[in-house]
């Protein structure tokens, strides 16, 4: 009996479409022609493309000057990847594109906000980044530009690149420069200290002749050199550091706990060579000066420590030099912007077919609501026309009256 029923019902069924197939032909082929017309009506826009990496320059690129030379760390690093999406997105960039292609008569606006959010949806940028879990370094940045006019596309794809190029270049100009100020000023103060230095030791020469050290505290006076151009170094890059970073910063309160521990071994050591003095003093103490070998020691001392330091400083000032003179984006181009020949949107297939199914949908409800109303009961063609009336404007009209 039951299947029976459902026979029934799904006959039916068709025998309702086949009674409205006129009905449904016709408004799925207006409605498919209407989304054919519209498709082709609808404006055409293009997408130029490009891809650009960033670069690092080594040492090594300077033709091989300064390849067996330590670098401080800060002298040759890069802006990251990171920057080129902020200076991608940023609204200056995007000033700089409405002011050069004229883009409020393009969208028809004056507005600022509204540009903004026009340039949000016809540029894109897309980041590709490292494999791996957490937070990954990025590879490569692609940028889009959708455009009515192709070639508009290309160009301000390319204006964009190079708006990128010269941003990036001021930004690592200025890092360069200011790693250079901060090792030049290192560097001049080294120059005293080694001059006074020397000349106190000339001076003492010249009263009591040139004492002999053992070998003992040479070696130890040497490592004390080392020790300070460490020291040095370390103070350097906490002073860039601090310039680029807040102040709270967890890799600054971590290097200043490391030149802490240097210069706590700076200072024993300090203390064994005078002790080291004391020992060797026995020749001219019978002359009462027990004190003539370590002030010999402490001035040969401060000599080669300043040496040292002026040996670790000057190649890294010509490396900071180099650098500064041949300071460049950090970016490389991988694929230029195309002029694109084949449109972007529409996609005239999906709103065809979504106008299609769009009619099949509205023609199914049209008919069977026609059959519930007209083979209804008395209660549901009641409610109907109780619905009809309070749609209606008049009766709308008359309540508020």
């Amino acid at each position: 009996m039951e299947h029976k029923s459902n026979t029934t019902s799904f006959f039916d069924l068709l025998i309702i479409l086949a009674k409205h197939k006129i009905f449904i032909l016709k408004t799925v082929i207006g409605i498919s022609i209407l989304a054919l017309v519209i498709s082709l009506l609808w404006p055409q826009k293009y997408h130029s493309s490009s891809e650009i990496v960033q670069t690092r320059e080594s040492i090594g690129s300077f033709g091989g000057l300064l390849q067996n030379i330590g670098s401080i760390g800060t002298s040759q690093s890069k802006v990251g990847g990171e920057t080129m999406l902020i200076i991608l997105n940023s609204q200056g960039l995007k000033d700089e594109l409405i002011e050069e292609f004229n883009l409020a008569e393009v969208y028809g606006t004056n507005i600022k906000e509204a540009l903004y959010q026009t340039l949000n949806g016809v540029i894109e940028i897309e980041e590709v980044r490292e494999g791996g879990f957490g937070f990954n370094p990025i590879v490569s940045v692609k940028i889009g530009v959708i455009d009515k006019e192709p070639k508009r596309a290309q160009e301000m794809n390319q204006f964009i690149l190079a708006e990128l190029q010269n941003r990036m270049e001021e930004i690592n100009l200025e890092g360069s420069q200011e790693n250079l100020q901060i090792i030049e000023q290192r560097f001049q103060q080294n120059e005293i200290n080694l001059r006074k230095a020397e000349m106190a030791l000339n001076a003492f020469q010249k009263e009591y002749g040139i004492l002999e050290i053992s070998s003992q505290l040479g070696a130890l006076i040497s490592n004390l050199g080392q020790l300070k151009s460490t020291i040095i170094q370390e103070e350097i890059e906490l002073e860039v550091m601090e310039d680029r970073l807040e102040k709270n910063s967890n890799q600054i309160a971590q290097k200043k706990q490391e030149i802490l521990a240097l210069q706590r071994a700076y200072e024993n050591m300090i203390q064994e060579s005078e002790n080291l003095a004391k020992d060797n003093d026995a020749f001219y103490s019978l002359f009462d000066m027990p004190d003539l070998m370590l002030r010999y020691t402490r001035l040969f001392r401060e000599v080669e420590i300043q040496n040292t330091i002026y040996e670790f400083l000057v190649p890294q000032l010509e490396q900071q030099r180099l650098y500064v003179a041949n300071n460049s984006s950090g970016i490389r181009v991988i694929d230029s912007p195309d002029l694109p020949t084949y449109k972007h949107s529409p996609k005239r297939a999906f709103i065809v077919l979504g106008g299609f199914f769009f009619a099949v949908f509205l023609s199914l409800f049209v008919v069977f609501l026609r059959e519930l109303r007209e083979n209804g009961d008395s209660e549901y063609n009641q409610k109907m026309d109780r619905l009809k009336e309070e749609l209606r404007f008049t009766s709308f009209s008359k309540s508020n009256n």
